[in-house]
């Protein structure tokens, strides 16, 4: 029986994301502290420290390093996917024989090289925007991080520019039915313009969240004054405490909606849910110890929801 290592690395992560964070939020008093402190991170990491666990921490900024990969992987898979759908090129073949081994061998096509193409457009300019928020946007404090985060940063980047690829039409797959092999306008269809749409608002969204957030601890002119937490405001800070985690994970809903009825693709979505829901709600919490006067009607995730 064929075995899709994608599937399985993010069953694994998004199945960890969700025990650790239930252990977490409901008996954290109870776990060892090597668990909580490999867990958190940041500004909510734990206070308490095993004396291993130090030696598996690096800089929270290192996460500017898998963006970097994310940024020429991405690129690369989109250079592929116009070579092979725009230009007729054919791809070299061990590019198939990489993606056999790390989704199927027998894959089947789930979409068209429309959709793939505005899809790996979705996640280049993504990647890229990263890119550069984490190298000449975002201020990072002196904390740390546990190199498991640091790792699964390029296994995500990794595993979703390889699942896009996993089921497009030929030559990325052998078994294409009903999708054509080549990028046509005429297959531009709602739920691609609505996923599409979705997409670039929680693009822009997510950029004006982190602007914001720098403005927090910059002057005037962009000079870094100090490296304390304070209180966002303005925009989608008005209603949650993690705008930036948010529109993450529409964005990924976003590229769902497009690749409706990969086989992936939803492994991927469910991981990424659970980890910004997890990352926003241990960021609200922090707001509001840290600040008395921290907004009772900011919600921490979702809008009027969570």
């Amino acid at each position: 029986m064929d075995v899709s290592f994608l599937k399985i690395i993010f069953a694994f992560m998004a199945f960890s994301i969700v025990i650790l964070s239930v252990l977490i939020n409901l008996i954290e008093s109870k776990l060892p502290v090597s668990i909580v402190q490999t867990f958190r991170y940041g500004k909510f990491s734990s206070e308490k420290k095993h004396f291993l666990v130090n030696y598996l921490e690096v800089p929270k900024h290192w996460f500017k390093h898998f963006y970097v990969f994310a940024a020429v992987w991405s690129t690369f898979g989109f250079v592929l996917v116009i070579l092979a759908f725009v230009f007729k090129v054919p791809i070299p073949e061990f590019i198939t024989h990489f993606l056999n081994m790390v989704a199927l061998k027998n894959r089947r096509t789930s979409y068209n090289a429309t959709t793939t193409t505005v899809v790996m457009f979705c996640m280049l300019i993504q990647c890229w925007k990263r890119f550069y928020e984490t190298h000449y946007l975002s201020i990072f404090s002196n904390s740390k991080i546990n190199i498991s985060h640091y790792a699964v940063g390029y296994i995500h980047y990794f595993g979703c520019i390889a699942a896009i690829l996993a089921e497009a039409p030929s030559p990325f797959t052998t078994l294409s039915v009903d999708h054509q092999s080549y990028f046509l306008i005429n297959d531009i269809n709602i739920r691609l313009i609505i996923g599409f749409i979705i997409f670039l608002w929680a693009f822009q969204q997510q950029y004006l969240a982190n602007v914001n957030l720098v403005n927090l601890r910059t002057d005037k002119e962009g000079k870094v004054i100090t490296y304390e937490h304070k209180i966002p405001t303005g925009g989608l800070f008005d209603k949650i405490s993690c705008p930036h985690l948010f529109c993450e994970m529409l964005m990924y809903m976003a590229i769902y909606i497009m690749l409706w009825g990969s086989q992936i693709w939803p492994y991927i979505f469910f991981w990424v849910l659970s980890n910004q829901c997890e990352s926003a709600m241990l960021n609200h919490w922090w707001y509001q110890s840290k600040f008395k006067m921290y907004p009772k009607e900011r919600y921490a995730f979702i809008p009027y929801i969570l």
